[in-house]
């Protein structure tokens, strides 16, 4: 399925274009923030094979995709009228709190910088475990303009925020990148440094705190959602000859000022607090610390809560040099993929064992969503057993002192970044993580037991054809998706007629609004997916004639649809009907039926799932 055919699914089951106040990614979701979440239709977006997971959390929808978001994103962008939105008006819709606000933003702002941040973080890292080991000498000049590759990034880090926050809070970028610059020019560098005054007097009265902005992220993230209502609200006001010039002439003024004078000046102590309760837990036990920021991960990044640690972590290289927060990270990821592969022992399927390697691997390289809406959210004991691993790993590492002295991807491959006094305590937590969270796992996640068919005919499910026409083999179809049965195992057809009947006893759970796709599942929970031709959702329903509708009960003589194989014909579509099992996970095995030559009528039935008995 084409990315933009993806983006106008997506779109069309969370309410449309019109429900869709603003959308952004991260690293591995699309969010949105919508005006009514009751139309967000969550069985339709988990049928979708591009999709992982879906979550409604801090009031934004959150879709998985991976670490191809932007693939999706950007056609997605394109069907919203995003890319051309310049008039930075807020669309109406639910009014958010302040927390969910920060929340939203937070999680938008960093996922377009930090690839900047991650690659900048490693070479600092590098650069700090080189010197540490005394391999290197800091005051070369070679290690004074290296040191510029990797410090200009976070020296300058409020320039990135503002350009990414007004793309958050739709305002204008280059004002809120002026405001940025406004804070780090180099008056109040220069007077940070001199530390002869401690604040400058606007108009004589207003007092302007003198303070370091190197580095922060709150300052500038409020600083610009003030920008949004005061450039809104000074372009409302001014008549429209009047704006071109005025409106960001009056916004910078006053958002500037209001910077200097408040806002700054707070988000500067609001960090600091994060930053020092981070440290007094720190203070109090380390292990305690290690125990609680380890426990919180996992289901942070399930939740989609976790880049609210970004912030402290940031806030802890400007005050400090290093982070001793990112080491968890570090630490809980590494145990989401000890979890994961402990799954493949005990999953029997080819598409499972699949999911879980794909997953496990991404998690090594720090991308953890696949495995955890994928797999973890599957097998909840599993779950537990990475937050174990994640907690004791975590304090392990606390205890010793791990730290960080840059922002870099949680990965395997940003191991070398600790090298140093910390690099053996650090290995050592990740192969406790490792090794803790699989065990766990395998003791704590039973295997299903495989039954034979002669056991109960209730532990099985005959698949039938849907149509007359010819068997093909799930492998030969020409949808990658489908063939390598990353969807779910079971077969596909040629059809003679168009006509398409049930291939199973169900439930219609899903009818697509584009028609060319049927959901059904059976009275044991099986569920079916009829997907009749291959890339034939951008046809919108043309060809297409559906004769169910949701919660209508189906037996294998129920004629689902009708394909007008002369249409798809002259739109150069592929007609292949393709059945198969999506919750593969509740299947043990799959047996073929023969014999499968030539034309088959509907009913024959060409496959049977041996059901896995928990």
């Amino acid at each position: 399925m084409k990315h933009e055919d993806v983006a106008k699914e997506i779109i069309a089951n969370i309410g449309g274009k019109e429900n869709i106040n603003n959308a952004w990614h991260c690293m591995t979701r699309l969010r949105f923030n919508l005006k009514d979440k009751d139309k967000i239709n969550y069985d339709k977006l988990n049928l979708n094979p591009a999709i992982v997971g879906v979550k409604y959390q801090s009031d934004q929808l959150q879709i998985v995709i991976g670490t191809n978001v932007a693939e999706y994103f950007t056609p997605l962008s394109k069907l919203l009228g995003l890319e051309h939105n310049e008039d930075h008006k807020q669309d109406k819709g639910e009014k958010k709190g302040i927390v969910s606000l920060f929340m939203d933003t937070v999680s938008g702002v960093f996922g377009p910088i930090v690839p900047a941040i991650a690659g900048a973080g490693m070479i600092k890292g590098l650069m700090a475990g080189l010197v540490a080991l005394n391999i290197i000498s800091n005051k070369t000049p070679t290690f004074k303009v290296i040191d510029m590759l990797a410090s200009g990034v976070f020296t300058f880090l409020p320039f990135f925020v503002a350009a990414s926050a007004a793309k958050i809070f739709k305002t204008n970028q280059y004002l809120a990148i002026a405001i940025a610059a406004t804070i780090q020019f180099p008056t109040m560098t220069a007077a940070v440094e001199a530390g002869d005054i401690s604040q400058f007097l606007l108009f004589g009265f207003l007092p302007v705190p003198v303070f370091n902005y190197a580095g922060t992220v709150i300052p500038i993230i409020f600083a610009v959602l003030a920008l949004s209502y005061i450039y809104r609200g000074v372009d409302k006001v001014l008549p429209k000859t009047l704006r071109t010039v005025f409106t960001p002439t009056f916004s910078l003024f006053l958002a500037g000022s209001l910077t200097l004078v408040v806002i700054g000046p707070i988000g500067i102590h609001l960090g600091n607090l994060l930053a020092d309760g981070v440290s007094w837990l720190f203070t109090i036990s380390p292990i305690l610390a290690g125990v609680i920021v380890g426990a919180i991960r996992p289901i942070a990044i399930l939740t989609g809560l976790h880049h609210a640690m970004t912030p402290i972590a940031l806030q802890n290289f400007a005050n400090q040099g290093y982070d001793m927060l990112m080491p968890m990270m570090f630490m809980a990821n590494m145990a989401i993929t000890g979890a994961t592969a402990a799954i493949y022992t005990k999953v029997v399927s080819k598409a499972e064992k699949s999911i879980v390697v794909s997953s496990a691997v991404s998690g090594l390289l720090g991308i953890t969503e696949p495995a955890l809406f994928g797999v973890l959210t599957k097998y909840k004991k599993a779950f537990i057993a990475a937050t174990i691993g994640s907690s004791v790993a975590s304090a392990f590492i606390s205890f010793f002192g791990v730290r960080i002295y840059g922002y870099i991807l949680s990965s395997i491959f940003s191991l070398p970044a600790y090298i140093g006094q910390y690099f053996i305590f650090a290995v050592l937590g990740i192969l406790i993580s490792l090794t803790l969270s699989f065990v766990l796992a395998y003791m704590m996640v039973p295997k299903p037991k495989q039954v034979e068919d002669k056991e109960a005919f209730e532990g099985q499910v005959e698949l039938r054809s849907v149509t007359d026409g010819v068997y093909l083999p799930l492998e030969d179809v020409a949808d990658e998706v489908f063939s390598t049965k990353l969807v779910g195992d079971g077969y596909a057809m040629k059809s003679n007629t168009g006509d398409v009947y049930s291939p199973v006893s169900g439930t219609i759970t899903t009818v697509f609004p584009t028609k060319h796709a049927v959901g059904i599942t059976t009275e044991n929970g099986i569920e079916i997916l009829i997907h009749m031709g291959i890339d034939t959702v951008s046809l919108n329903g043309q060809g297409f004639d559906v004769f169910v509708k949701e919660g209508e009960s189906v037996t294998p003589k129920t004629k689902l649809a009708h394909m007008n194989l002369k249409a798809l014909e002259h739109t150069k579509k592929d007609p292949t009907i393709i059945v198969v099992i999506t919750n593969m996970d509740k299947v043990a095995r799959i047996s073929s039926q023969d014999p499968l030559q030539g034309n088959q009528q509907p009913g024959t039935i060409f496959k049977k799932a041996i059901l896995a008995i928990e």
